[in-house]
């Protein structure tokens, strides 16, 4: 019998090195690979941080809900966090870089500047000139040639539901066809499946709703077909946008949006609940997100008169949650001292 095993061992490893010889390293291995895998994890922001974790290279995601909502800010800003060189490997020794398709042609000045740690000189853009307006096909191509031959690069398709196919381009206006651009992005998807994981590439879409007329199901659904739901890692789905000013009546200084999110890629269960905070001319407002769940999770106690505690810092007292935020920008180790403390607590 030992014998026997024996043979069965030496077969096994017989055919697996001949999978080696012919295919290459790591094409066969075993579940620890993937457990030993190390990969960066990339914050987005304290809020949404919480609800998934972060987002690791090698993700697919997508940003989506109703206009207005923030998702090209939000990934405009996450993209450019992963541009910091604290997130370069090997792969990227430069920093990563950012290419950002702008389907929609909506990008504008404020958009680049209202982010200020982007490095716009590894920020890139792929959009139409006078002399060629790009299909949905000239984009998905150029995507799927960037995705394949540049390592930890970070994509936005800004926005998937905009993809105009050359049937609807050169068609009429009276032209009712059916478009096939669910189609094309399913093919997208096939083709950048494998790639996406293993060049550590992260893959961000955003779609939009529109009314199901249907009568059946939910009265919105998403306009970007059905490959997009099974390819997801990480899932955003904004709820509710309000303004935001310091006080009643004052002008907005930015917006809440309050996030579902759907999918994770960690070990964080999905369908977690949060709201974060758009700044205009900074993107999201980390700081403003962080005083807010420290006072949530009593790490920072709250008192009358909107007048704020911080027992780790010698029982300093401040009135308004502006001057917490302040005081968590300007004091040296503030901001992490309390990011660190909230992480212990919610892990």
């Amino acid at each position: 019998m030992a014998k026997k095993k024996d043979d069965q061992t030496q077969n096994s490893d017989s055919i697996a090195q001949s999978i080696r010889d012919d295919f290459g390293d790591n094409v066969l291995v075993d579940a620890n690979y993937i457990l030993e895998r190390k990969r960066v994890v990339i914050p987005i922001g304290p809020a949404l941080d919480s609800i998934c974790g972060g987002i690791p290279e090698g993700s697919y995601v997508i940003f989506t809900g109703p206009a207005k909502a923030g998702k090209s800010l939000t990934s405009l800003y996450f993209s450019a966090t992963a541009q910091d060189m604290k997130y370069a490997t090997e792969l990227c020794p430069n920093g990563r870089e950012v290419y950002y398709y702008n389907i929609e042609g909506r990008l504008k000045e404020r958009d680049i500047d209202g982010i200020p740690h982007l490095c716009k000189d590894r920020f890139f853009i792929i959009q139409s000139t006078p002399k060629k307006i790009l299909t949905a096909s000239d984009y998905l191509e150029i995507a799927d040639r960037l995705i394949n031959t540049k390592p930890c690069s970070i994509h936005i398709l800004d926005s998937f539901s905009a993809l105009c196919t050359e049937a609807e381009k050169t068609g009429g206006m009276s032209d009712m066809q059916r478009a096939d651009g669910p189609k094309l992005l399913a093919k997208f998807c096939r083709k950048i499946c494998n790639v996406t994981p293993v060049n550590n590439t992260i893959v961000i879409g955003i779609t939009h709703q529109m009314a199901n007329v249907t009568g059946y199901g939910s009265p919105l659904s998403e306009k970007s077909g059905n490959s997009l739901k099974y390819q997801v890692d990480v899932k955003f789905m904004a709820k509710k946008i309000e303004r935001w000013s310091l006080k009643d009546g004052d002008p907005p200084i930015g917006q809440s949006v309050d996030w579902e999110c759907q999918a994770t890629a960690l070990n964080i269960a999905p369908w977690g609940k949060a709201t974060s905070y758009l700044r205009y001319g900074m993107g999201i407002d980390k700081a403003q997100e962080l005083a807010i769940m420290a006072s949530d999770l009593g790490i920072i106690s709250k008192g009358g008169a909107g007048w704020y505690t911080l027992p780790m810092f010698d029982n300093t007292k401040l009135q308004g949650l502006e001057n917490v935020r302040r005081f968590l920008l300007n004091t040296d180790g503030a901001y992490e001292k309390i990011y660190q403390e909230i992480r212990n607590i919610i892990g």
